[in-house]
């Protein structure tokens, strides 16, 4: 056959390859076609059949109204709520906003209808809009009310679509749906309807349209939204369609997007009680790739490669014959030159070959013998090799490699040597030697065998167990490591692989061995899992494995898989517990009673909780990706920004102010901010937690206690001392001698007058220093100085039970940073205290002492103590131990109050120790005041070491 012939029969071999892959890529795609919409009619029907079950369960509800209705001889509201509230429509009927009663009246029925209104205790029932109807349809009963306030009392004829629903329904027995309209509980106008189902006064429902005019008491209905009512059943597809619904065109709902140009459509209409809607459905662009097969692309790629292998197998066919023959020709000449290529390749091979006779001498060697023997090629022949060469393990001749050395300029190099005995046609023995130089290749060896044991200790001390795998055999070699982790016996002879899987939890060895199976198929360069291992006692401890196939043959099949396990239970039960941690957290920001946002470093919240939105009227959503200044008022924000910018990079401070908060609804309330910095190393950015409490309240409370003061000052203490100078004008000798009891009665009403007096100072002073109006005027004074005037001043308070002062002064002459008037103010209080408790005839010690950088004062009696019942809220306004009406003692129960109040804002402590009926001892202290805190103009500087006085809130 001609080559032209052949190369025609070649061709339509081909082409006819060509028209079956292009029928069978047609066929093919006509399958996937018909797959697609045969996927996207169930969907839609699952749809419709979604919807009518939706309408089906608004009017079964009704129906159970209507049946309550009618069973009963009278239905109050309260009778109609709660049997709404056990519906619970919010769960069961999704977009149904209420369920309701619409009653029918006339001019007549209206007066008695709000007579059977005021007579059930129900709230006044006002009637809108004003139709100028004396026919009404209003709807009496609607629940829940709170939700449908507006719809109460409405008159639903006042709009067509609403009146002509009512009459079609009551005319014809049947549940109607009004045509779409907007509902009067919306705040928004999305479209709604109402399903209402005629209620007569007997049944069953009358057979003629005049009967059931006649016998119609009034509806049950239910208002719905579109929105609500359609949407989760419409989302069931998962994104697979669009679907958009009208009413008499129309559009009343829609959702999703559909695919431009999708081959997936369909179009119905439904029959909703005395309504149709055209609903239309559209796949997805996402629907439409889910269904896009690749099957005839396949179909058609692989039917013309086949074409072209085909083509290429014809083609190598003819070409064969003339390859052979080509091949015959060059194997003949490959023939002729081996001798001289085999020569050629000895004498420059990099191993030496030599021959020797049966007497083991040398008679020919190549130049790499005479290298490797550092011997000139002239000196070896006819030496003996055995003289040269010492072989260290002995050779049998076969070709095995051996170890010998032998001596090259005063070294020993190592040798690996073949040798092969052979003979001659003529029967002469000959034995061929192959000699190779393994000097740096031992060394290199001995290097990587140290290395090898260092490799193997640093695996033991980081517990890295390693293990090969040979996956022909599924047989494992393992490191003393890995046995160890695995809690298997050094000298166990076991199968590793075997028994490692049989450790392996159940429920992660799927996992496991997927990772594994990734691997070796090359889907994955890695096999990288976590899974428990059971160990000898029983318990499970975490491993990681992390392996790579590190050997395949020819066609890819993997053949070793080499890798590495760790155990990682701390690791994972650290995880855990962070996790727990991070739970925890979102537990207690969500349920604080406090509000609580987290913001990024410019002010934007991240996060805000429940108790923020309670505050602010803000939905959480709206807070969340705002900037914390829309909660504050215009005036403050740039103060409060500054404020809180100041706080970066500081973990322990924190900020603390009260603002003006901006509420949603136009409302200013009063709120104690706090706000501190901290650093996400999770996400790198900087954070803020800001904490507000809603402390309206107390501001309120303040400010009527504020008031209450002022009128104490102004309507009490004037007059106390106006009556406390008339008694003191009464006492003196200018007025004539008085009898003995009115004199005694001058003395009390001048001692309580005192008393009063006293106590209006105190509140006055306590109320100074909760509002932050009480001045300190810090200075340099003596401690010694302050303690000697303050004794002088209250020696008078010695007289009446005998008592002593006495003065322990270890100060060394130091001076407080204090304010002298309010130190004394303290003194005085402390003072008093210990006279009024202090047996007769007793000494009250004044102790001043150093203690670090702080003076501190010790006012010390032997009374009978503080009680134990007592002691924690000693230090409390209006705090008395003997609080009833016979108590011994006077006083306010406010100068400890005042006393720690004033010590703490000038930065020092107060507090007591008290052993009953032997000594107690009130203390407090003061900073000591160096000479570099006062600067030239006096001015105190606080720069040292210790904790400065805090002023916050002193004016």
């Amino acid at each position: 056959m001609s080559g032209k012939s052949t190369f025609r029969i070649h061709v339509l071999i081909a082409l006819i390859c060509v028209v079956m892959t292009l029928m069978l890529a047609f066929y093919a795609k006509q399958i996937a076609q018909r797959r697609g919409e045969q996927t996207f009619s169930a969907i839609v029907n699952d749809s419709r059949d979604a919807l009518t079950m939706r309408m089906d369960s608004y009017l079964l509800s009704l129906n159970s109204l209507a049946a309550f209705y009618e069973a009963s001889d009278f239905v109050s509201a309260q009778d109609w709520a709660v049997y709404v509230e056990a519906l619970d429509i919010e769960k069961t009927l999704p977009g149904v906003l209420g369920l309701g009663f619409v009653q029918p009246t006339d001019g007549p029925e209206l007066l008695d209808l709000m007579s059977d209104v005021r007579a059930g205790g129900e709230p006044e029932l006002v009637v809108h809009p004003n139709t100028g109807r004396t026919n009404k349809m209003i709807i009496r009963f609607i629940e829940p009310l709170p939700l449908n306030a507006a719809a109460r009392g409405l008159d639903i004829s006042f709009e067509a679509n609403r009146r002509i629903a009512a009459i079609t329904s009551r005319d014809s027995g049947l549940p109607q749906v009004t045509a779409p309209i907007n509902l009067v509980q919306g705040r928004d106008s999305k479209v709604g309807a109402l399903l209402l189902r005629p209620i007569y006064d007997h049944s069953p429902i009358p057979a003629t349209k005049a009967e059931r005019i006649a016998s119609h008491v009034g509806w049950v209905y239910a208002p719905f939204t579109m929105d609500q009512g359609l949407n989760d059943l419409f989302a069931s597809g998962n994104g697979s369609f669009a679907v958009r619904v009208e009413d008499a065109g129309n559009a009343i709902f829609s959702a999703g997007q559909p695919a431009v140009n999708s081959p997936f459509t369909r179009t119905q209409t439904i029959d909703v009680y005395g309504r149709t809607w055209t609903v239309s459905w559209s796949g997805t662009a996402a629907f439409k790739e889910a269904h896009a097969s690749y099957l005839p692309l396949i179909v058609l790629l692989s039917g013309l490669s086949m074409s072209f292998l085909v083509w290429r197998y014809l083609r190598m066919l003819t070409n064969r014959e003339n390859d052979i023959n080509a091949l015959v020709e060059r194997k003949t000449r490959a023939l002729s030159d081996r001798a001289q290529q085999n020569r050629a390749v000895i004498e420059n091979s990099v191993f030496g070959v030599m021959q020797l006779d049966s007497d083991g001498i040398v008679r020919s060697a190549n130049a790499a013998s005479c290298a490797i023997l550092g011997i000139e090629k002239a000196k070896l022949m006819g030496r003996v090799l055995s003289e040269l060469v010492i072989e260290d393990e002995p050779c049998d001749g076969t070709g095995m490699p051996c170890a010998a050395h032998a001596m090259r300029d005063g070294k020993v190099c190592k040798l690996e040597m073949q040798t092969k005995v052979w003979r001659r046609s003529n029967g002469m023995r000959v034995q061929s030697v192959l000699l190779r130089d393994i000097t740096k290749e031992a060394t290199s060896l001995q290097a990587l065998t140290d290395t090898e044991e260092r490799w193997n200790l640093a695996l033991q001390g980081a517990e890295i167990g390693v293990f090969d795998v040979d996956l022909r055999k599924n047989k494992s070699v393992v490191s003393e490591t890995w046995r160890r982790l695995m809690d298997i016996p050094l000298d166990s002879d076991i199968d590793t692989q075997a028994h490692f899987f049989s450790r392996v939890h159940p429920d992660d060895l799927p996992v496991l061995q997927a990772a594994d199976r990734d691997a070796i198929l090359g889907n994955t360069p890695r096999s990288v899992s976590e899974f428990r291992v059971r160990m000898a006692d029983g318990s499970y401890r975490w491993l990681r494995s992390d392996a790579v196939v590190v050997e395949r043959d020819a066609d890819g099949t993997a053949l070793r898989l080499v890798g590495a396990q760790t155990d990682i239970t701390a690791l994972r039960a650290a995880e855990t517990a962070i996790k727990h941690g991070e739970e925890l957290l979102d537990l207690v920001i969500e349920r604080a009673p406090v509000g609580t946002a987290i913001t990024n470093g410019h002010g934007t919240m991240l996060r805000a909780n429940g108790a923020l939105s309670a505050i602010t009227g803000y939905p959480e959503d709206k807070l969340t990706g705002g900037h914390l200044s829309l909660m504050l008022a215009a005036t403050e924000r740039d103060s409060f920004m500054e404020e809180i910018t100041a706080l970066r990079g500081d973990t322990h401070e924190t900020y603390r102010g009260e603002h003006l908060i901006c509420c949603a609804d136009g409302e200013e309330r009063w709120g104690l901010v706090k706000v501190s910095w901290a650093f996400d190393p999770a996400q790198a950015m900087e954070i803020y937690i800001v904490q507000i409490n809603d402390i309206t309240t107390e501001k309120r409370a303040a400010r009527i206690k504020s008031e209450f003061i002022a009128t104490i000052s102004h309507e009490l203490r004037t007059p106390l001392t106006s009556i406390k100078g008339a008694l003191g004008l009464m006492g003196t000798k200018k007025i004539e001698a008085t009898s003995g009891p009115i004199t005694r009665l001058l003395e009390i009403a001048t001692v309580n007058t005192d008393r009063l007096i006293n106590l209006v100072n105190d509140i006055l002073d306590l109320e100074k220093i909760s509002a932050g109006k009480m001045d300190f005027n810090l200075d340099s004074i003596g401690a010694t100085d302050l303690v000697s005037v303050a004794l002088e001043s209250n020696r008078p308070l010695l007289l009446k039970s005998a008592l002593t002062f006495r003065l322990i002064d270890m100060s060394g002459g130091a001076h407080v940073l204090a304010d002298e008037n309010r130190i004394a103010q303290v003194l005085s209080n402390l003072l008093s205290n210990a006279c009024k408790f202090a047996p007769p005839k007793t000494a009250i010690a004044v102790q001043i002492s150093v203690v670090d950088d702080m003076v501190r004062f010790d006012v010390t009696d032997r009374g009978p103590g503080v009680p134990d019942a007592f002691r924690d809220r000693i230090f409390g306004a209006f705090s008395q131990a003997d609080s009833s009406d016979t108590r011994q003692k006077g006083g306010t129960g406010l100068g400890l109050n005042i006393s720690r109040q004033i010590v703490e804002r000038m930065g020092g402590t107060i507090g007591f120790d008290s052993e009953p009926d032997v000594r107690t001892t009130f203390y407090f202290t003061c900073p000591i005041a160096l000479p570099e805190e006062l600067t030239s103009d006096g001015a105190i500087l606080l720069e040292r070491g210790r904790k400065q006085p805090s002023f916050a809130g002193v004016a």
